[in-house]
């Protein structure tokens, strides 16, 4: 059967028409953040020529979400998801708008400043949207759910990263700053017109907001269950080596010289790896969790190999090959832990887990950009590519290590059977069976 004719996707968003409206505000919002993108590096690379000050400007995108992790995981379970995910894309409509006021190399501050407002602000976004996902669809759909959001937020990246590379290139950065403007305003009517409710309010959600307390609350959940533990490890582990993202622009100007056209060439390639990579995984895991930590682990192994390769290629064509084989991976590890984590976090914390997921991600991709950033201004950028690669690869061993070692502690039907929570209330566990 050809990979796409899979009708459960269709069959998805046919059943489920508020989660349809979703996942159509997901499309409108990531084109518009991808076409932002491309224009912000291509912007802030030639008016500086430097390899750091492009990756400060994904920091300012990053970082300011591991400082709210306590807030916004207690914001996304005290309060409405839906209004939460409205009143944030309103908000990030106007700052949109403010990098038309960046115009020569001594206002590139203001990059630094409008992304870190957008990105505050996205904290409150994400967290209540994957949490919300559970509330959307039934259980035994949300592999089907992450892969296909995964799949889009891909698809979306390759669309928007190679439009948007020859938008900028021939039409100028300012439309991409608009037409993302406008995303988040598309964005903004479809969640509006969801009318599923995206909370289960407990009891607590009526006590005084108390983040720190919240936080610890979340931080014990997850430390005393080693599933929920590492699988909070899987994105951060991809964040150590999250320079990456960065090198494809530093490669673009300084190896390839193709500027914007190249930037756009490999962030294409890039879309297309996490476009493929979530269907394919979802094929073979089927919802058993041994096969996903099996999944899981070779995944940071592609995305090593692959980076290793690429450090390698003479060529732009063979550079984009080797991305998309790394971003299959990544996309797939990015899936497998998204889904596993809803399946195994009840509704009352799952904001507090997924702020802790998106949180720590953004710790280690900030921290990563910057030594990339630093190390590609001073060094050769294939012998970075290189060190990037060996981490991927160093990470894959010890989360396999640990996992391996955690399972004394796990039931049989977390190693090999599937997840079901058929009866979960507001404040109960997760009730884990093993189904044949």
């Amino acid at each position: 059967m050809p990979l796409f004719a899979e009708n459960k996707y269709v069959a998805l968003l046919r059943d489920n028409p508020d989660y349809r409206k979703l996942y159509f505000g997901q499309i409108v919002s990531l084109l518009g953040d991808w076409f932002e993108f491309i224009a912000v590096q291509t912007l802030v690379f030639q008016l500086t020529g430097s390899g750091l000050a492009a990756g400060l400007a994904i920091i300012a995108s990053t970082l300011p979400s591991f400082f709210l992790i306590p807030l916004a995981g207690s914001i996304a379970d005290r309060f409405d998801r839906r209004k939460i995910m409205i009143a944030m894309d309103l908000v990030r409509a106007v700052l949109a708008l403010s990098l038309l006021l960046v115009r020569t190399a001594d206002q590139i501050w203001m990059v630094y400043v409008f992304q870190t407002l957008s990105v505050v602000f996205a904290s409150f976004f994400n967290p209540a949207l994957n949490a919300a996902m559970p509330n959307l669809v039934r259980r035994e759909q949300l592999l089907t759910a992450n892969a296909l959001s995964s799949a889009t937020w891909g698809t979306m990246l390759a669309v928007g990263a190679l439009i948007g590379g020859v938008a900028v290139a021939t039409v100028g950065r300012d439309m991409a700053f608009v037409l993302n403007s406008l995303s988040f305003l598309g964005s903004t009517f479809f969640v509006w017109r969801i009318r599923t409710v995206l909370n289960q309010l407990r009891a607590a959600a009526h006590k005084p907001l108390n983040p720190f307390a919240d936080f610890v609350e979340g931080f014990q959940y997850a430390v005393q269950r080693p599933q929920v533990f590492w699988l909070l490890l899987v994105k951060a582990g991809g964040g150590l080596a999250g320079g990456v993202i960065l090198l494809l622009t530093v490669f673009s100007f300084q190896v390839f010289e193709m500027d914007a056209q190249g930037v756009g060439l490999l962030q294409f390639a890039r879309g297309i790896g996490i476009l493929v990579g979530p269907f394919v995984v979802a094929r073979f895991v089927n919802g058993r969790i041994g096969r996903a930590q099996h999944f899981i682990s070779i995944g940071f192994f592609v995305v090593g190999a692959s980076y290793l390769l690429f450090g390698l290629a003479p060529t732009i064509f063979v550079a984009m090959a080797c991305v998309f084989f790394a971003h299959t991976g990544w996309g797939s590890n990015w899936t497998l832990s998204a889904v596993l984590l809803q399946r195994l976090t009840p509704d009352y914390i799952r904001g507090r887990i997924f702020s802790m997921d998106l949180g720590m991600l953004t710790l280690t991709l900030a921290f990563s950009t910057f030594i990339t950033g630093a190390a590609t201004d001073r060094s050769n950028p294939h012998l970075v590519a290189y060190m990037l690669s060996a981490t991927f690869v160093l990470f894959g061993l010890v989360w396999t290590l640990g996992v391996w070692l955690s399972q004394h502690r796990v039931p049989q039907h977390w190693q090999d059977g599937l997840i079901s929570a058929a009866r979960v209330d507001e404040n109960a566990e997760p009730v884990l069976m093993g189904v044949e």
